[in-house]
Parts: C-alpha cells; sequence; structure tokens
C-alpha cells in the first residue's frame, strides 16, 4: 500500500454545473492547477476498465469474467465498449469487448450510485475481489489509506485528453458519509464513504472506477467513485463520496447471476441490501435508459450534473 497521499493527474476546469431537477442552471468557468499524479505501471490493475461512452469516459472494475462494476450515472452515458488489462486504452493490447447490456441500481439517484455492465463474452483478466463486509467492518476507518484508480484527464486545458490509468492514495475521512449533506441520508451510514481532500481526490472520467483497500489478505474492491462533496470551490481536490462495494455486491449477482469473488474474513460477506428486488435502470440489450446525464466529452467540453452542489465525476 502507497502511504504518500498523490492525487490523480486530472484537469480541474468545470465549464458548466447542471442541477438535477432545474431546467438549467450553470456555472461560470472554473479552472485550478494540476495535481502531481502518478501513471499506473503496465500489469499493476489489469482489471480496472476504461468504460467509452456514446459521448464520453468513465472508469469501471471487473468484478466477474463478463461483468464490470461501475457508477450507475454512467450507464445512463450508453456504455458501449470496455477497455481491461491496459495502461493506455489509445494504444494497442488490452482486450476491447462491448458492452451486451446494462443496468443501473434501482433509485440509483437517492440510494446507490452503482451499475453493472455484462459484456458481450467473459474477459481473459482475471476479475478483481470485492470486500466482505466483515473485511470493512475491521478495515474501514478514519485514517485508513485506500488507493483510488481511474482514467480521468490530466490536463490544464478544456480540450488536452488523457487515455493513461493513474493511481493515488488517499485517507478516508469519514467512515459512515454521514456528516455531509451530500451523504444520501437513505442509505446511512455505511452506504457510502468520504475519502480525500486537501489536493487529493478523483475527478472527471474516474465515475465508477474502483477504490482499493489493502486487505489482510490483499487488495480488495471497497469503494466505486461517484462524486464530490458539498463544499464549494473548485470541482475536484476537496475530496468525494464513493459507494461502499459490499454494499450492492449481492444486488450484482442477483442481477447478472454471476458470483464475485470476496475477501476471507470471519463474519457476513456482504451487507443488509434493502432493494432486493433486482429491477434497475436498464441500457443496451436490456432496455432504455433515461435522460442522460452531462458527461465528460473527450477531447471537448467537460460536464457535470450537480444534486446539492456536488459534482459527479463522469
Amino acid at each position: 500500500m502507497l502511504r504518500m497521499s498523490i492525487h490523480l493527474s486530472f484537469v480541474i476546469t468545470l465549464l458548466a454545473t447542471l442541477t438535477l431537477g432545474a431546467s438549467s442552471a450553470t456555472a461560470g468557468g472554473l479552472e485550478a492547477p494540476v495535481v502531481g499524479g502518478t501513471p499506473v505501471p503496465s500489469g499493476r490493475w489489469p482489471e480496472v476498465a476504461a468504460v467509452l461512452l456514446r459521448e464520453g469516459l468513465c472508469s469501471g472494475t471487473l468484478v466477474a469474467p463478463d461483468v464490470v462494476l461501475t457508477a450507475a450515472h454512467c450507464v445512463d452515458g450508453g456504455p458501449l465498449e470496455v477497455v481491461l488489462d491496459s495502461v493506455d486504452f489509445a494504444r494497442s493490447g488490452g482486450e476491447r469487448i462491448r458492452v451486451a447490456w446494462s443496468r443501473a441500481y434501482p433509485s440509483w439517484e437517492s440510494r446507490y450510485d452503482a451499475g453493472v455492465l455484462v459484456l458481450e463474452h467473459p474477459a481473459r483478466t482475471k476479475p478483481g475481489r470485492v470486500a466482505a463486509r466483515c473485511t470493512a467492518r475491521e478495515e474501514v476507518y478514519p485514517g485508513q489509506s485506500v488507493t483510488v484508480v481511474g482514467f480521468g484527464v490530466t490536463g490544464a486545458s478544456v480540450t488536452e485528453e488523457n487515455t493513461r490509468l493513474h493511481e493515488g492514495t488517499m485517507q478516508i475521512t469519514d467512515a459512515s458519509c454521514y456528516y455531509d449533506t451530500a451523504c444520501r441520508e437513505s442509505i446511512a451510514p455505511d452506504g457510502e464513504f468520504m475519502a480525500g481532500g486537501r489536493g487529493v481526490d478523483a475527478c472527471f472520467g474516474d465515475s465508477g472506477g474502483p477504490v482499493y483497500l489493502d486487505a489482510p489478505d490483499g487488495p480488495a474492491l471497497i469503494g466505486i467513485v461517484s462524486r464530490g462533496t458539498s463544499l464549494p470551490g473548485v470541482p475536484c481536490g476537496g475530496g468525494g463520496i464513493y459507494v461502499r462495494a459490499d454494499r450492492v455486491a449481492s444486488w450484482v449477482e442477483r442481477v447478472t447471476g454471476r458470483r464475485l469473488a470476496r475477501t476471507a474474513c470471519e463474519g457476513r460477506a456482504d451487507a443488509p441490501d434493502a432493494d432486493g428486488d433486482g429491477a434497475g435502470c436498464a441500457a443496451g440489450g436490456a432496455g432504455t435508459v433515461g435522460a442522460a446525464l452531462g458527461l465528460l466529452l473527450l477531447g471537448g467540453v467537460t460536464m457535470a450534473r450537480a444534486r446539492s452542489r456536488t459534482k459527479r465525476r463522469a
């Protein structure tokens, strides 16, 4: 586990913010210096996926041979294909697999910002493990170091693109996501957690990407990149809110019919899941989606939808 607090290299530029439930609420362009980052060496996180949308980019994690876990608002973006086992999805190599169908968590805008992508065929890449509930109970606490990984943009220009995978180490600041107004009351406490701040954060293009915990038996997926906090100021750098992967793992299994690998510990594998009907918003082969969220346009304008002044990180 890396112990030095570092930031994923992104452009921290926001040209417009759309508020949920409002016809249009835009803010002027904001720009801040790009904080240093660390490119991921080849082979370090092969299960991390670049999720290519119709008009944008997200990140995700392969959690079963043909299942990628990402953010629900990325599902609304119309995922087309994923690239696995690559540290630069613009270059040759890696696995490119089309998305057969996708689904968002039920009522995700007020609950878990999580979604699944079922691929057209199984990947050769080995899936990552999800932290079991008993692991999360012991290892998720304020001050704990976690590693966020994603394909967020890296340039200070709004037209500059990034196709490289980056990682950064940050600390959990609110293990239950209880104190910030951006935390969702319907799943609090313990449905989400807050981490990062003071320049350590995830940002646009990293939505749906993984946050890893260094569990006693090795790295495990503990969080899904969702959105920024309610703090005013620049859209990235002040910390973020992450969906607890152990809270949605059983839903993923019900929806996809696949089993997920968990960490080994004594106790419950999964946290209680209150929305166990498996119904969700479908995309691709499974049906239609609702209105698209603001997306990061590759090589173009950075857009983000906001809820209670929070910034989603697609």
